[in-house]
């Protein structure tokens, strides 16, 4: 049972919650904020530090709550005063969990990668957009991608926008942040991946035999940011570039649309489907 309350919304506490929405506070103290009975849920395997919960949810979400306890965390009820100063969102569905950090090393992260007969890893290259980075991490998810890397200059991935259009799938991908341009060359080519960059006039179009057969094995997909697409370095490491073709008449995709078909494209032929 939650035998904690906190009462005012003006506590060190909540004032100390508030300070996780910054990434330089998050760094520091190795915690993020997950809102919600489904990012908590899925926050239950890699753990939970504190959860806060008002009266309502605690009854609603009894069993997420007890789930919670049970690993040791700290449990506090709180009211909807409190709990709304606490998160990023007006509408936290009466339940918050502040979590360790997720991220890893890209050593540690590409050791899981080499271990697989065929990975599929994406690189989010600047992609500094929380909704486009998260909605990209639960497409890799959903597809059974091996790994996400997100180079520097991207958002950060435990940004409260990024965790909320992510729907969990960040606890579910190994994830490596913040990683030189130089680096994720170096990791993809000593791990024999395929690198393939995603380009709007790119030289192979998606759902040709030629892209399938370039898919088909170890592959690494390079998403550029939407406003400068795939840097010039990373570019030059790819072996090719590929393009979605599009019949109707839109001027383009959304970089998250575009990486989402693209992953799909490529779960497809690695199965052989």
């Amino acid at each position: 049972m939650v035998d904690l309350d906190l009462t005012s919304a003006r506590s060190g506490r909540v004032a100390e919650i508030r300070r996780l929405h910054d990434r330089r506070h998050r760094q520091t103290r190795g915690a993020f904020v997950v809102e919600g009975p489904a990012g908590v849920e899925a926050a239950l395997g890699p753990g939970v530090f504190e959860l806060y919960v008002t009266a309502q949810a605690q009854e609603r979400f009894a069993d997420l709550v007890g789930s919670v306890e049970r690993t040791g965390a700290r449990a506090w009820r709180v009211s909807e005063a409190v709990l709304t100063a606490m998160a990023d969102t007006q509408h936290p569905q009466g339940i918050l969990a502040v979590c360790p950090l997720i991220t890893r090393p890209l050593d540690d992260v590409m050791a899981l990668v080499r271990g697989q007969s065929r990975p599929l890893v994406v690189v989010l290259d600047r992609v500094n957009d929380p909704g486009n980075a998260g909605t990209v991490i639960r497409a890799a998810d959903a597809m059974g991608a091996s790994a996400v890397i997100l180079t520097e200059g991207s958002v950060d991935p435990h940004n409260g926008k990024c965790v909320r259009a992510s729907a969990g799938s960040l606890f579910h991908v190994p994830l490596a942040a913040d990683v030189p341009i130089a680096a994720v060359v170096d990791a993809a080519r000593s791990a024999g991946l395929i690198v393939v960059a995603a380009d709007a006039g790119g030289d192979v179009e998606l759902g040709t035999m030629g892209a399938d057969a370039m898919l088909g094995g170890p592959v690494a997909w390079v998403f550029g940011n939407e406003a400068h697409g795939v840097h010039a370095d990373l570019a030059a490491a790819a072996h090719e570039t590929i393009a979605i073709p599009q019949f109707g008449g839109a001027e383009s995709l959304n970089m998250a649309a575009a990486a989402a078909i693209c992953l799909y494209a490529t779960a497809r032929a690695q199965r052989g489907r």
